[in-house]
């Protein structure tokens, strides 16, 4: 109730007048998911649709609250992996604890985890295989991104890193990769990116989640 009441507060209640929902993490996927719907001809706003983050990973309350027993919207969740070496990702621990909220699902610790990831796709919970950032890079986004850090960035070394990652995006270094972006701020390292943000390609997640509430607010 904590959680509702905050996020309602803050957005003036868009989670409970729209048709659809998007659940994010968190500020940088409030900036990038529209500027791609844009750019793929999705009008969310005449579709009804809204991006609400959840400012973390706490999307229970908020299934909860759309699902079949609250309001009953069409909504999905978009969420980090975030992978973890020689374990199960933080991702997938994620999914099995959050469908037996939307609905009866046994058996879903012997699942591998592709099954888990198949499984939460049918039900509108969309995983990418490692962060927004990351996934935006590896999709094929990562000029578009090595200019935003040049851009922002007050760091030498960050803008020559970024450079040579422009020209041989196969030597990303992944841990200082979301350094550089945390240094800059990831709120406002996507605001930019949002206006630097190329056609395509996009990562699959973020476009099956688009697409799965979009054909359900029709």
């Amino acid at each position: 109730i904590a959680d509702l009441e905050r996020y309602i507060d803050v957005s003036r209640g868009e989670i409970v007048f729209a048709r659809g929902i998007l659940l994010v993490e968190g500020e940088a996927e409030l900036y990038i998911i529209p500027a791609i719907c844009k750019l793929i001809g999705k009008n969310l706003d005449e579709l009804g649709i809204t991006v609400c983050s959840v400012h973390g990973t706490n999307f229970a309350p908020y299934i909860k609250f759309l699902g079949s027993k609250g309001l009953d919207k069409p909504f999905a969740v978009l969420t980090d992996n975030d992978p973890q070496t020689g374990k199960i990702s933080l991702g997938i621990q994620r999914l099995i604890s959050l469908l037996p909220l939307i609905g009866p699902n046994k058996g879903l610790k012997e699942m591998s985890p592709d099954e888990v990831k198949r499984l939460g796709q049918t039900h509108g919970l969309f995983l990418n295989d490692h962060t927004l950032e990351i996934d935006l890079f590896k999709c094929g986004q990562h000029k578009c991104i090595c200019k935003t850090l040049i851009e922002l960035s007050d760091n030498g070394a960050a803008k020559k890193r970024a450079t040579v990652w422009n020209d041989k995006p196969d030597q990303l270094d992944l841990d200082r990769f979301l350094k550089d972006i945390d240094e800059i701020g990831k709120g406002r390292f996507a605001q930019r990116l949002s206006s630097n943000i190329s056609n395509v390609p996009y990562p699959s997640y973020i476009m099956s989640a688009i697409e799965y509430v979009s054909k359900k607010c029709r």
